[in-house]
């Protein structure tokens, strides 16, 4: 008889698990996001030693694009710096640029950037959050310097 109340105690036991399973597994409501985003921690950007800079002429064709590799500090410099300025609101334009940031020859960090006069920012993702930051017209005629002529 013991037997069975055993059964039944693990049983229940089990149904509960299965649902709790089922309902945390069910809920698909995201958390809000603020439409601006100001984190800069885990962004430690300064042992950047080079860049590989790629530039998509039409952001919808991703698999025509001009490429070039930047060790210049000063180029690398001006980006890290860009990048520290406060975030602004997160935009839908796509990006027209791309650039891996590399330390001891490893890429460790991807940023993005969208240069058309309607729509300009720098982006990068941590933890799965996009972090969209200004692009002002100097730092748009530097990425824009990189092409050829």
């Amino acid at each position: 008889m013991e037997w069975v109340f055993l059964f039944q105690y693990y049983m229940n036991k089990l149904v509960l698990l299965i649902l709790v399973f089922v309902f945390v597994a069910c809920n698909n409501e995201k958390p809000p996001v603020a439409a601006v985003q100001t984190r800069t921690d885990g962004l430690d950007l300064s042992a950047t030693d080079s860049i590989e800079l790629y530039h998509y002429a039409d952001p919808k064709d991703q698999k025509k694009f001009y490429k070039k590799f930047i060790t210049d500090t000063g180029f690398i410099q001006q980006v890290i710096q860009n990048l520290q300025e406060a975030g602004i609101e997160k935009t839908s334009c796509e990006n027209d640029f791309k650039m891996f940031l590399y330390r001891k020859g490893e890429v460790y960090k991807t940023i993005y950037a969208a240069t058309p006069d309607s729509c300009r920012y720098y982006a990068y993702i941590i933890d799965g959050i996009t972090y969209f930051k200004p692009l002002d017209d100097s730092a748009v005629r530097m990425l824009k310097g990189q092409l050829p002529h």
